[in-house]
């Protein structure tokens, strides 16, 4: 398996998975510790490494699956990667609207796309994920915090535009705003 991220998917990372990632706030090494914390097997920051040689060096028949956060700007590197069968799905788009793809080589490979939008999915799904969200957290299925590989950053309502900066600094972690203070 095969992912991207910006550290707001990690616990979703899981056992046998890559990740492939840019450097974030806090150093590679760090990001990069966070990852394998979360249970990724390989890290590979395609900023300072030829990624598609490394990926193909891990899985040499290619990748099941890409979680992607930027399509436009990796369409080359997910084609070169991807394996015959596998799918893209994509939930964010961090910059370039458009995209382009070669069509032969995508038929050649049988690809999938699956562009996922939280907000139309339909509500019987938000609730049914809800549910199971909440039945994980009840069985401590869902760790956080540094050594779960995503930390937390907490701040209170009143302080809403230093929580905001955080996330437009891209601060590793998943920022929390705490409504109840006061």
């Amino acid at each position: 398996m095969f992912g991207r991220t910006s550290l707001d998917s990690v616990p979703a990372i899981g056992p046998s998975r890559t990740v492939v990632m840019p450097t974030a706030q806090g150093g590679a090494v760090k990001v990069g510790w966070l990852v394998v914390a979360a249970g990724a097997d390989h890290v590979i920051n395609y900023r300072e490494t030829h990624a598609a040689e490394e990926i193909r060096r891990i899985a040499p028949n290619g990748v099941d699956q890409i979680v992607e956060v930027a399509p436009a700007q990796n369409a080359e590197l997910d084609l070169a990667v991807i394996r015959n069968r596998g799918s893209v799905a994509v939930y964010a788009n961090n910059g370039g609207d458009q995209m382009s793809l070669d069509v032969r080589r995508h038929f050649s490979l049988n690809v999938r796309y699956q562009f996922v939008l939280l907000y139309t999915v339909g509500m019987a799904a938000v609730h049914a994920a809800a549910e199971d969200i909440n039945a994980a957290i009840a069985d401590a299925a869902l760790p956080v915090g540094e050594a779960a590989g995503l930390p937390l950053h907490r701040f209170d309502l009143s302080d809403t535009a230093a929580a905001h900066t955080a996330v437009e600094e891209s601060i590793v972690g998943k920022v929390l705003i705490d409504g109840s203070a006061g």
